[in-house]
Parts: structure tokens; C-alpha cells; sequence
């Protein structure tokens, strides 16, 4: 009897951990700086993220979120999040995210019990928590923190003269918010390996459990930074989306306009068809030209470039958190002093950029300041102390294909996986023939999509027997019409395997 029990424990737990979720995740500190790397769909990039950085999720949420922003009262927490169930609209990815947090979190012991809520914490505070920009507006809400933040791009005419730079773009960001001391001991850079074939790599300088972009840039140089605006008027509250997501979504989503180029402009779109609850400021740039997307819930959202500055000079573009475009601008002391500057002298350094912003617009609560070079794959990222102001000091240097380099065993793995659907010619001009093998009859569904994910061609509905099959698109949706060139997704679908890949029309 006791042999029979010893082999049906020791198969048990052989058992349970061949089922075990595997954790696609690291992390590592660089000059004390603490970084989380994840990689797969969003649930196990969720998952990684709750298992390594999930007491300090826990941390946050108790003692800065529930805390500080809720002022430690259930009754206004859980009303909050009725009003937040009840009108915020969250993409199924992002909601299997959350719920990877909370699984992570469960994975690696940790007490999810919070003493103020009464309850386990839940995906749902987690995703919450990811919408505290737009709720810091909300009536009773966020007691005495700030949440300021300022920005300069230069590019052009402007950063000839810098030998480094040699007329292209350099974007300097300072992240002002208050220095809570769970913000200030929790400081993380975030790298972000999507499997999804129509997402890109990216990444978040941030706080453990904020997933949306704060701060964001992704590996083909286009970056999106988050200000608050300073009007919160609202006339719908009803069909919201977290900015943070909005901005995220036009980082992390491969070309999310679908016109064909990466840049300002797909973040631009990503904000504008969605609509927030709180007045945001999101500054864009990728390495030839930057936009400042200003929205709100009265107003809906407008974007301005350079040729609408009149105190900046050409070449340059500044955000604060004061509205421009949206509303008629007011005085902002930052922005002046930012104007001053450079009216003074136009010409922009690396160096400078980093001067100008701190002389200009550095504040004590400044909490991060961000570097950012496209042309030189080069990232700058200092952190406030309890003593000092983060543009006050030195920053670590990253360049951007070393923070997106994977463990070889991983990479292997991850890049070198052989595709079930074989595509060609890719590039294609006027057909492309995509074929697969089956070992077994099974039901198939192969289908054409956009970038935006709406379904352009269905190709298979249908049981296919054992053997090769070759399934032919000729560039046409399903009403027969040609589409235009671009970037498409095939979806391949059996009852056993689902895979996704690039396809790309040039006519």
C-alpha cells in the first residue's frame, strides 16, 4: 500500500510539473537599475511578469495605489471600480495579460489577500491600476499627487552642427510625478518580446504592474511619451480606453495604421480612435519628425507639429501639460523657459538636449529622465533617489539591441521555430501561395487579415485530408476587389494549432 501511494505521489507531481505554465521571463540589474525581461503571447508575458516582480506589484498596489491614490477607503476604491467595469472598454489581450499577473503572482507564493479591500486581489485591479492616469482626474480621487512631465524633441536643421547626430532626431523626457517612496524604490525597465506576428518588440520604462506605455519605445525607433493635460472636462464617459493602452497600442502594434511606415503617426491614430476619460498629452517622435497628440474627453483628440509652433523655433517640438491645440494655450513657466532657450540659440547637441530640458523644466519630483537617439540605437535613463532629482543624475546608457537580446537557449527556441504555413513568393507582387502539410484530416481555417484585424479573405473553412495542401490569395478581399500594398496577416487555425504570419503585397 505504501509503494502504490509513493508511486501515485511521485507521478502526481511529475505530473504537475510537465503542466506547470512555463515562465517566459528574466531579469537583470545594470548599474542598479532593475530590468524585466518577457517574452511569448500576453498571457505568458503576463505570467513572467507576476512571478518575478509580483511582491513588488503587491507593494504598490497596497501602499501607493490603495493608499495614496485611493486614500485607503474601500467604499471609494470599489465604487471606482464599478464606475471603471461598467464603462471602460479593455481589449481581450490585455485582460489575459492581467490575469497572467495574477496567475504569476500566484505561482510564486505570494499572498494576493489585501487588509484594506477585504479580498484577493484580482486581473481587474490589475488593469485598474493600468488606468490611474485617467481616473486621476475623477472626483475624489488621488489626494495631493502630481503627475507632471515634460519633453523636447530636435531633429533636422536643428542638430546639424552635432557631429553625432548629424541632422537627426533626439528626444529628451522628464517624468515628473510625486516621489512616493513605493514609486521611488520601484523603478523598472520593462523589455517586451511579443510572439504575436503583428506586434514588435518594445520598451516600458515604468513601475512593476503599470503594462501600458508610460514611456515607451519600440525597436524600430518610434517612441510615445505620456503627459498629463490640464483639462479633464468630460460629456462621455462611457466607451473609455486607459490612454496608457491607447499610446501602447501604437508602440507595440506593427505599423497600426497600416500606411505602410512606422512612426509618430500610428500613435497619433492609435489615441484618436479611442476615447479617455482624463486630459493626456502624448509626445511621439521616430527618428525624422515628432507630433504632440493632445486629448480629452469634451474635446476629442487634435495633433501639432512643428509648423504650428510659434515661441519654439523650427525643428523643434515641446510638451508640458498644458494644451495647445485642444484649448487656447496658457502660461506654462516651463515651456516658456524651454522657448527662451532656444530662441537663444536653436542649435541642438546630444548634451544640450539633456541641459536645456533639466535648466528649463527640472522639477524635485522628477522622477525619471529619458535619452532617447533612434539613429544611434542608444537609450539614456537616469532614476530619482530620496536625495536627488533624476535629471541630476548620471545616466545609464543602453543600447536598444542589447536590451532586446534574448538567452541563447531561448532565442533558439523563440526565432528559430519552424513555421507550419510556408509562404511564396513573400514579398509578393500578384499571388501568394501558402502551403502546409497534414499528418492527420482535420478541420482548417486559413484566412487573410489587415493590419487592424479585420478578416480580408477567408481561403479555407473546411476538413482536409492527410497530405500537402497549397491554398493560393491573389491580392483580392472578399468582394473581389484588389487591395491596396501593404502589410497583411495570414491565420492559420486546426483544432490543435493556431499560427499567424507576415505577408507583404508590393505592387
Amino acid at each position: 500500500m505504501k509503494k502504490i501511494l509513493l508511486v501515485f505521489i511521485v507521478t502526481f507531481i511529475f505530473v504537475a510539473l510537465l503542466q506547470a505554465q512555463e515562465i517566459k521571463g528574466d531579469t537583470l540589474s545594470v548599474e542598479g537599475k532593475k530590468i524585466l525581461k518577457v517574452w511569448g503571447d500576453h498571457y505568458e508575458r503576463g505570467y513572467a511578469t507576476g512571478y518575478f516582480v509580483g511582491d513588488k506589484i503587491k507593494y504598490l498596489s497596497e501602499e501607493y495605489f490603495i493608499s495614496s491614490f485611493f486614500m485607503n477607503s474601500p467604499g471609494l476604491y470599489n465604487s471606482t471600480m464599478t464606475f471603471f467595469q461598467d464603462n471602460f472598454d479593455i481589449e481581450e489581450k490585455y485582460i489575459q495579460e492581467a490575469q497572467g499577473i495574477i496567475d504569476g503572482m500566484i505561482e510564486a507564493g505570494i499572498d494576493l489577500f489585501d487588509n484594506v479591500l477585504q479580498r484577493d486581489m484580482d486581473a481587474d485591479d490589475i488593469l485598474m491600476t493600468n488606468a490611474l492616469v485617467d481616473l486621476a482626474a475623477f472626483a475624489d480621487l488621488n489626494g495631493d499627487l502630481e503627475f507632471g512631465c515634460s519633453s523636447i524633441s530636435s531633429w533636422n536643421e536643428s542638430t546639424l552642427l552635432d557631429p553625432e547626430l548629424n541632422g537627426s532626431l533626439v528626444h529628451t523626457r522628464n517624468m515628473d510625478w510625486t516621489p512616493h517612496p513605493a514609486l521611488m524604490e520601484n523603478h523598472l525597465l520593462v523589455v517586451q518580446v511579443p510572439s504575436e506576428t503583428s506586434e514588435v518588440n518594445w520598451i516600458s520604462f515604468t513601475f512593476p504592474g503599470f503594462f501600458g506605455s508610460l514611456s515607451g519605445i519600440n525597436e524600430y525607433g518610434l517612441c510615445g511619451f505620456m503627459n498629463m493635460g490640464n483639462n479633464d472636462f468630460t460629456t462621455n464617459t462611457t466607451d473609455l480606453h486607459p490612454v496608457l493602452l491607447s499610446v501602447r497600442n501604437g508602440i507595440e502594434n506593427y505599423d497600426f495604421n497600416g500606411d505602410y511606415e512606422i512612426n509618430a503617426d500610428d500613435v497619433a491614430d492609435a489615441v484618436s480612435e479611442n476615447n479617455h476619460l482624463s486630459g493626456s498629452i502624448i509626445h511621439s517622435a521616430n527618428d525624422s519628425y515628432a507630433l504632440v497628440i493632445e486629448t480629452n474627453n469634451e474635446n476629442g483628440t487634435e495633433v501639432r507639429d512643428d509648423t504650428e509652433n510659434t515661441a519654439i523655433p523650427a525643428n523643434h517640438l515641446v510638451a508640458t501639460n498644458h494644451f495647445r491645440k485642444l484649448y487656447s494655450p496658457v502660461y506654462c513657466y516651463r515651456y516658456n523657459n524651454i522657448a527662451d532657450s532656444l530662441s537663444a540659440n536653436s542649435n541642438m547637441t546630444i548634451k544640450r538636449s539633456w541641459d536645456v530640458l533639466g535648466a528649463a523644466a527640472g522639477v524635485a519630483h522628477n522622477l525619471h529622465t529619458i535619452e532617447f537617439i533612434p539613429s544611434l540605437n542608444q537609450i539614456k535613463w537616469s532614476t530619482a533617489t530620496i536625495d536627488s532629482a533624476a535629471y541630476l543624475r548620471e545616466p545609464t546608457v543602453f543600447n536598444m539591441d542589447d536590451l532586446f537580446e534574448l538567452p541563447t537557449s531561448v532565442k533558439e527556441e523563440y526565432y528559430l521555430k519552424p513555421s507550419i504555413v510556408k509562404s511564396f513568393p513573400n514579398p509578393f507582387f500578384n499571388s501568394v501561395s501558402l502551403s502546409f502539410f497534414l499528418s492527420d484530416p482535420v478541420y482548417v481555417e486559413l484566412s487573410v487579415y489587415n493590419v487592424k484585424g479585420q478578416i480580408i479573405r477567408r481561403l479555407s473553412n473546411e476538413d482536409m485530408g492527410i497530405g500537402e495542401h497549397t491554398l493560393f490569395w491573389d491580392g483580392k478581399d472578399k468582394s473581389g476587389d484588389s487591395v491596396v500594398s501593404g502589410i497583411y496577416f495570414y491565420k492559420y487555425i486546426t483544432d490543435e494549432v493556431q499560427e499567424t504570419g507576415r505577408l507583404l503585397l508590393v505592387k
